[in-house]
């Protein structure tokens, strides 16, 4: 679950030792009229579920699973550190990215602990539960990399970690717009990663500027399936 819920997570993002800011991105995903397709269940509770009689499903919100990601020379200068805020008991994005070499931190500002696990690597996240005082940071080294995250005895507690070889990229909001700052000048690939992996499109070739803002507005012709998972 992501949004229309009373807790979630916020992912921030700490640049440590970038360079001073230089180009700005900016644009909106041309995304497609349809939405895509509701996921299948993967746990069951007591009751099966019913479509409500009163009020239809609210479409999938697509791009709280995007991740727009910028590829080029320019590497990060010292790896950032990337701080994600447990709420409670969901995720306000189902995706969230990571420079390799990222300190990531999780803190959970709850009152509920929760144990985290990464169904990939389950000694990535140091084990115990996460409680207020008591954050978990660990490092992600291999670019392209993708972590599960979830708390077991909570099925729905659910995001994704994608590990990327950039500190440049952003997540669009609701509307499909995006921005990236601190950009410096020069041509880079733009590439956008959807739920389990990067959507099969061609990479856009963006000219980022060297001041000011550089305007490009990615088109989504189709969700459907990712190009494969990394």
């Amino acid at each position: 679950m992501f949004r229309g819920t009373l807790v979630w997570v916020v992912v921030s993002f700490l640049l440590v030792g970038s360079a001073s800011a230089n180009g700005t991105l900016t644009g909106k995903l041309e995304l497609p009229k349809d939405p895509p397709e509701r996921p299948g269940v993967e746990s069951m509770g007591f009751l099966d579920r019913i479509e409500n009689p009163l009020a239809p499903l609210r479409p999938v919100a697509a791009t709280q699973r995007m991740v727009i990601v910028l590829l080029g020379d320019e590497k990060p200068v010292s790896p950032p550190q990337v701080v994600i805020e447990l709420l409670g008991d969901s995720f306000s994005r189902g995706v969230a990215a990571a420079p390799a070499g990222a300190e990531v931190v999780i803190k959970n500002v709850s009152k509920s602990a929760r144990t985290l696990e990464a169904a990939e690597d389950p000694k990535l996240i140091p084990q115990g539960p996460i409680n207020p005082t008591g954050p978990k940071s660990f490092r992600v080294n291999d670019v392209d990399k993708v972590y599960t995250i979830s708390d077991k005895d909570t099925p729905h507690l659910k995001m994704k970690l994608v590990v990327v070889n950039t500190q440049y990229f952003a997540y669009p909001n609701d509307a499909g717009q995006y921005e990236i700052p601190g950009i410096p000048a020069g041509n880079y690939k733009l590439k956008i990663w959807y739920g389990d992996g990067w959507l099969e499109r061609p990479d856009d070739t963006v000219e980022v500027k060297e001041k000011g803002k550089t305007e490009f507005n990615p088109k989504v012709s189709a969700y459907g399936a990712p190009a494969g998972k990394k």
